[in-house]
């Protein structure tokens, strides 16, 4: 039995040994320095012959690049739905019989197209007389008119006296009034005919139809939905404390949204967001947003979900480096900086908020510095490297350029 205890014991160093090592960079500061040494004799080697520690031994090859002053988008995901800027239910105004239905479900229609027509013989019938009576009293008009100027050059000769004049001045003035009213009743009765057909008061998409010809339909029948195409809404919400950077990047016009429809698709869409509201949701502590969409292909469509990335302005200041370079630790983060001698040091660094493949650092670092962003497992503080290429950059970040997968630590 004591043969076995001391085998597993053996085993359990020997683990320890070998993953020590690997944990060295993410260990609490406490065991940092247990963890970076090894079994090593009097010069410094390692009880296996490995390298040796503190600057001894062959130097360790690592990829590095530059520290640079710069600026990193401001991000915030979030989710939310697509509404269309116009949808309505169209529907009858007068009570009719369905004569024809002039498109298909689902018909993509522009603004004036006929989509219903209800039985109209009435309704012309009753424009055919309303025209005849114009025809009518347009001739009794003019007859009066002439009898008036007979009767006025009589009245200058003396031949009739002036009551007669002026019973042929109302008699004209009676008949045109006469005229007026036929011409209205015209343009209503014209009104009505209008209504028995069904036009898209915009351009849009169709749903399925709810009557078929034939049908009796009554005042505010539902017939048909019309929804609006392009341009679309994308409406979602945000964290109230995010508000005064949202509304001061609204002012700006460099409030923007991209978004990622939750098909699955690959392709994004963006927009301006042009719309917070005035209100602030109790129960949830979130703002309201719109944006506008164009849509020209009509992929989106209305109630669809999507994910979304909304660029909120830039923060400036800051020293940026690739997010790899980054090491979390227990006790904050660390980065591991090359020196001009080519020997490691661990520094502290405070991040600012990540994006995607980059980080944004407040203090820790210069412009310039050389960080390591490949093989930091293998390296101590003190640790000789060798870079499998110096870094070029001058220590100035390239324009922010937010990606898709952006996350912004908030």
């Amino acid at each position: 039995m004591l043969r076995w205890l001391l085998l597993i014991g053996l085993v359990l160093l020997a683990l320890a040994g070998f993953e020590r090592e690997r944990l060295a960079p993410y260990a609490p500061a406490f065991m940092a320095s247990w963890l970076g040494s090894s079994n090593s004799d009097g010069d410094g080697a390692t009880a296996g012959g490995g390298r040796k520690q503190r600057g001894s031994g062959a130097p360790v090859a690592v990829e590095v690049a530059s520290a640079e002053s710069g600026s990193l988008p401001i991000l915030r995901d979030t989710i939310g739905t697509i509404v269309p800027v116009n949808s309505t239910v169209m529907s009858s105004e007068e009570t009719g019989t369905i004569a024809a239905i002039a498109v298909g479900d689902g018909a993509v229609v522009r603004q004036g197209d006929l989509l219903v027509s209800l039985d109209d013989r009435a309704a012309r019938a009753q424009i055919a007389k309303d025209q005849a009576a114009i025809q009518r009293d347009q001739a009794t008009l003019d007859q009066t008119q002439r009898d008036l100027q007979r009767a006025e050059l009589l009245l200058k000769s003396g031949a009739v006296d002036a009551q007669q004049a002026d019973t042929a001045r109302s008699a004209a003035q009676s008949a045109a009034a006469v005229l007026e009213i036929d011409k209205a009743t015209l343009a209503a009765d014209q009104v009505a005919l209008d209504k028995l057909h069904i036009v898209a008061p915009f351009d849009g998409r169709l749903g399925a139809f709810q009557v078929s010809p034939g049908a009796l339909v009554t005042p505010g029948t539902a017939i048909v939905t019309l929804t609006q195409v392009s341009p679309v809404r994308a409406a979602f919400t945000l964290a109230e404390s995010d508000l005064a950077l949202l509304q001061d990047s609204l002012s700006r016009g460099t409030l923007t949204v991209t978004l990622r429809p939750a098909d699955g698709s690959t392709d994004e869409v963006s927009g301006k967001v042009d719309f917070i509201d005035n209100a602030i949701d109790p129960a949830s502590g979130s703002i309201s947003l719109r944006a506008s969409i164009d849509n020209p292909d009509g992929r989106l469509v209305a109630k669809q979900a999507f994910s979304a990335t909304v660029q909120a302005g830039e923060r400036d200041g800051l020293l940026i480096v690739p997010t790899v370079a980054v090491q979390p630790r227990q006790d904050g983060s660390v980065v591991y900086v090359v020196g001009s001698d080519d020997t490691v040091s661990i520094r502290k660094v405070e991040v600012a908020f990540r994006v995607g493949d980059r980080t944004g650092l407040t203090s820790g670092l210069s412009p310039g510095d050389v960080v390591v962003t490949e093989g930091q497992g293998a390296l101590t503080d003190g640790a000789k490297v060798q870079p499998s290429s110096k870094p070029d950059g001058d220590g100035q970040a390239a324009p922010a350029q937010p990606p898709t997968d952006a996350t912004a630590a908030r």
